[in-house]
């Protein structure tokens, strides 16, 4: 796990304290490094910690580090005497910064020192990339009571849910893809999530569904040689008996039905009939015959462990078999038997949960967010 812990401070660790500096630190500072051009004098009452969670920028804000700062580790007091040693060791803003590649990340589980929901402003970056590899766990969450936390998706920053299995065969419902960020604080307040234009925060992919095998049935003309039909018949002749083979007078259709395949249909013969032989020459009928066909598989969603195999399913066999679904591209539902839309597993969301207590801002579109 890649997230380094950073502050603005602490201040004032040795040496004397001025006014102007305090000014400086405390009240002209913005979280982005900047500071702003404030000459006016500052007042012991501005310099007082904090602690309410309504504020969106306090000046000197509520954290540990400033209950428990100065000589005497007593911190900046939020009301009645001011000494201006209590200000050594303040910090102002807290930072977290994810890097290179991670799977199902906790966000709030870093180390904050306590100060998750208090109000000093935390601005948690994620500059490498986040996963999963199971669609059931969210790539990165966020469940905590949180307050003036700024979630930076930066530029080339990816959080990638996790691919929807397809199902299984025959017949298997493809799975959901996984969400990318699931946030489902119960409470808090001003909390950010921000975009960066080139940033993905991708929900996985559907699985498709799983094929099955069927059966075909093909009717087909079929020709063959006919059996002799003849029969010998005699009668007296002045001189003994005399014998004769004679043909059934049929048209060469008992020759062909003689030796007719297996399913035979509409037998006849085409070929002529052969007297001296009785028999059809060329017989023709229609023959059904019914084959098995192969089903294939469905294809897994597109996701962290999946972004690159393909998502489109073999073609069946024909007949009643039926080939698996596409996988969902990032964010898209997966395809169902015979590659039916939508029909297999839902997208999982870019952003998930209840996100009640947080706001989404910067660039939001298909490059983005894909759900």
């Amino acid at each position: 796990m890649a997230v380094n812990v950073t502050t603005q401070g602490p201040f004032f660790a040795t040496g004397p304290i001025s006014w102007s500096t305090m000014r400086q630190q405390f009240r002209a500072a913005n979280i982005d490094g900047s500071f702003d051009n404030d000459t006016a004098s500052i007042s012991v009452s501005e310099l007082y910690r904090n602690t309410s969670l309504a504020l969106t920028d306090p000046v000197v804000p509520d954290c540990t580090e400033n209950r428990t700062s100065g000589p005497s580790n007593n911190g900046v007091p939020t009301a009645g005497t001011f000494s201006i040693s209590r200000m050594r060791d303040t910090i102002k803003f807290y930072f977290l910064n994810q890097t290179n590649t991670d799977t199902t990340l906790d966000l709030d589980a870093q180390n904050y020192n306590g100060n998750i929901n208090r109000n000093i402003r935390k601005r948690f970056r994620i500059s490498g990339t986040v996963g999963s590899n199971n669609p059931n766990n969210p790539a990165a969450t966020f469940n905590a009571t949180a307050t003036n936390v700024r979630l930076e998706i930066r530029n080339g920053a990816r959080i990638l849910g996790a691919s929807g299995p397809a199902g299984g065969f025959p017949d298997g419902q493809g799975q959901d893809g996984g969400d990318a960020l699931f946030l489902n604080s119960a409470s808090g307040n001003n909390n950010v999530v921000f975009l960066n234009p080139t940033c993905n925060v991708w929900g996985g992919g559907g699985g498709g569904d799983g094929g099955r095998n069927g059966t075909t049935t093909t009717t087909t003309q079929r020709n063959w040689g006919g059996s002799s039909t003849s029969f010998v018949q005699c009668f007296p002749t002045g001189n003994g008996v005399r014998c004769i083979t004679v043909c059934q007078n049929d048209g060469g259709a008992q020759s062909c039905r003689n030796r007719q395949p297996a399913g035979a249909s509409n037998v006849g013969c085409q070929g002529g009939y052969n007297a001296p032989g009785c028999a059809c020459g060329s017989c023709v009928g229609s023959v059904t015959v019914t084959v098995n066909t192969a089903g294939t598989a469905g294809r897994n969603g597109r996701g962290f462990n999946n972004q690159t195999a393909t998502l489109t399913a073999g073609a069946s066999g024909g007949g009643t078999a039926r080939s698996g679904g596409n996988g969902g591209d990032w964010g898209r539902n997966g395809n169902g038997q015979n590659n039916a839309a939508n029909g297999g597993g839902a997208g999982g969301d870019a952003i998930g949960g209840a996100r009640s207590n947080w706001t989404t801002t910067g660039t939001q579109n298909g490059t983005t967010l894909r759900f």
